[in-house]
């Protein structure tokens, strides 16, 4: 079951993604790669989905469940401090 919440079958980038790269600078499992300008993702995942909330065009996914969701960060709460 843990193998399972942990897939990383579920993840793509739309055709919003502009390769800028942050996916993959930011994940902590180190999972993500660009290939060809867009992330692919390995096996190991912690899903965090970091990589989800902060891309700046809300161009990666999970499934069709992420599509309509607003995205979280906490930079929001913590700038200014």
């Amino acid at each position: 079951m843990l193998k399972f919440a942990r897939s990383t079958k579920a993840f793509y980038a739309t055709a919003a993604c502009n390769g800028c790269g942050l996916c993959a600078q930011n994940c902590p499992a180190c999972t993500i790669r660009l290939a060809n300008g867009k992330p692919a993702w390995s096996k190991q995942c912690y899903q965090c989905l970091r990589c989800i909330n902060e891309c700046p065009r809300r161009a990666i996914q999970y499934g069709k469940a992420t599509e309509t969701r607003s995205r979280y960060t906490i930079k929001q709460y913590v700038q200014g401090r």
